[in-house]
């Protein structure tokens, strides 16, 4: 994902519900990540659940540990099934295949435009 082309506002998708959007911190990307303010929207509540879990379980594996990585992959994989992308209001900029992190109002991700 090159900075240069990343919009200021990034929308984060998931399937077709638009889970919040996020003020994209400009000269704070630590490649291959970037990162951003969150800003949640009504649809983050179905899944913020899975995302808490999914960076405690990434958090709670210092050890990098074969078992914990198998539960970090199932909550993952549920988080991902139905697709989660990051565009552009106007759909001019889309990443799809993210990893993506949201602690509270932060959110970190790395991810290859479309």
């Amino acid at each position: 994902m090159n900075a240069k082309k990343i919009p200021r506002t990034l929308e984060l998708v998931r399937g077709d519900a638009t889970l919040g959007t996020i003020d994209v911190k400009p000269g704070e990307a630590d490649f291959p990540w970037f990162s951003g303010a969150f800003h949640p929207l009504p649809a983050f509540e179905a899944v913020r659940g899975l995302f808490e879990r999914e960076l405690q379980l990434l958090r709670d594996n210092a050890d990098d540990d074969d078992g914990q990585w198998d539960d970090w992959e199932e909550v993952h994989a549920q988080l991902h099934d139905p697709g989660v992308r990051l565009q552009s209001a106007d759909r001019s900029f889309e990443a799809g295949g993210i990893l993506i992190h949201i602690d509270g109002a932060e959110a970190w991700w790395r991810g290859e435009p479309q």
